[in-house]
């Protein structure tokens, strides 16, 4: 199978359901807040649309100061200098086998966190073909991955025990089409000077308040009922 292909297929997944574990509230215990990035292999699919989580991840991690590797079994998961609430991790391989490469670093960083006596809390960052650019939208646990290959992935290995944060890249090709040919080639597109201006101050900006109010604990806890 060509990498085109497998960065942007159709999967057809089991509609039966999966036990999930949840994320929590637990008075006790601080959350620590695993954020991962979804997209496609570095160096070939640096700066494309459908790897604008990578894109966005390691902006914040360099803006934020997130920037000392702490290697937990074979990953390396990015903090602060003086740890806080969250750890970052760039998701290898292709976006639609998210699940199966997110599946044991996920395991290893949960093991971490309740060692730490902490709460592990999973918030994952994708692109959002259905929202302009620029725009943001959270998904809490247990909810509908919308068609979205690498979500679906996640959710069909790990379960719905995620909350996810969806980045714009909009429709902006002719006529805004659905058909696979162009939604293919526009999402494996590279960013426009416009939108990397738009991603480095706008989207960065609206990330940094949303992980702000997270650390809080909103969003993370919400269950989906359904």
């Amino acid at each position: 199978m060509s990498p085109v292909k497998l960065a942007f297929q159709k999967f057809t997944y089991s509609t039966r359901a999966r036990s999930s574990m949840f994320s929590k509230f637990d008075p006790l215990k601080d959350p620590l807040i695993l954020v991962a990035s979804i997209g496609n292999p570095s160096p070939q699919y640096d700066n494309t649309r459908h790897s604008v989580g990578h894109f966005m991840l390691e902006r914040y991690c360099y803006k934020r100061g997130y920037t000392s590797p702490l290697e937990i079994g074979p990953y390396t998961f990015k903090i602060k200098s003086n740890p806080d609430c969250f750890m970052f991790y760039h998701n290898k391989g292709f976006m639609n086998e998210s699940g199966k490469n997110l599946c044991k670093p996920w395991n290893e960083f949960r093991r971490f966190a309740t060692q730490k006596g902490r709460n592990p809390v999973l918030v994952v960052l994708s692109d959002e073909l259905d929202k302009d650019m620029g725009k943001l939208q959270i998904r809490i646990q247990n909810s509908s991955a919308r068609g979205h290959n690498g979500l679906k992935s996640i959710q069909n290995v790990i379960g719905k025990g995620f909350t996810s944060i969806k980045i714009g890249i909009g429709r902006n090709y002719p006529a805004g089409g659905k058909d696979s040919d162009s939604v293919s080639k526009y999402v494996l597109g590279k960013f426009t000077f416009k939108e990397f201006y738009t991603l480095k101050t706008q989207v960065l900006l609206a990330l940094t308040n949303v992980l702000n109010v997270m650390q809080t604990g909103a969003y993370i806890y919400n269950i989906r009922k359904g």
